[in-house]
């Protein structure tokens, strides 16, 4: 199990327009800006052996306070399994590579719609094992579609994670 918060973040395409933008209230006509400075953050558990996991990923992107609040701009989430293989181990560190499938939900944080991408996430990082606590820092990188609905289009979306990782 690891939990991580994103050091750096980086969204091209569709997305990055969409995660932006700023709406006009149709009741009153008050602009209601998107959440600014928001937080990634991920949350990764699994089984496996000390080289090979197969893991199930949950990743939010840009989370502010006000995140889960109705007001402009869309909630992003980014759900997945890897598999994560950690190439050797040398007192205490480990390189690792891990990829596979994703979807994103975008929800619409006015109506709560929702809207769907497919995709892949791949990662490549360094962990340093200390007893059964590791720290780690991952690079990756996501590739999502969407066939219709309001980011209509492929995004991607990078960033360094950095996080602990429990490890039995």
């Amino acid at each position: 199990m690891q939990a991580g918060f994103d050091a750096a973040s980086r969204v091209n395409g569709p997305l990055q327009a969409l995660m932006s933008q700023s709406t006009v209230s149709r009741s009153d006509g008050v602009t209601n800006l998107p959440p600014a400075n928001g937080g990634s953050y991920t949350l990764e558990a699994g089984f496996g052996t000390k080289t090979l996991t197969v893991n199930s990923v949950v990743a939010v992107h840009d989370v502010t306070s006000t995140s889960f609040t109705p007001g402009a701009g869309y909630l992003a989430t980014t759900l997945g399994a890897d598999v994560r293989w950690s190439v050797l181990r040398w007192r205490g560190l480990a390189p690792m590579i891990a990829a596979g499938p994703a979807r994103m939900v975008l929800v619409d944080r006015t109506t709560g719609d929702r809207t769907w991408g497919n995709g892949i996430r791949a990662s490549a990082g360094v962990q340093y094992r200390l007893g059964p606590i590791a720290i780690y820092g991952d690079y990756y990188h996501e590739v999502m579609a969407f066939s219709g609905g309001v980011a209509q289009g492929t995004s991607k979306l990078s960033g360094i994670t950095l996080g602990l990782a429990l490890q039995p």
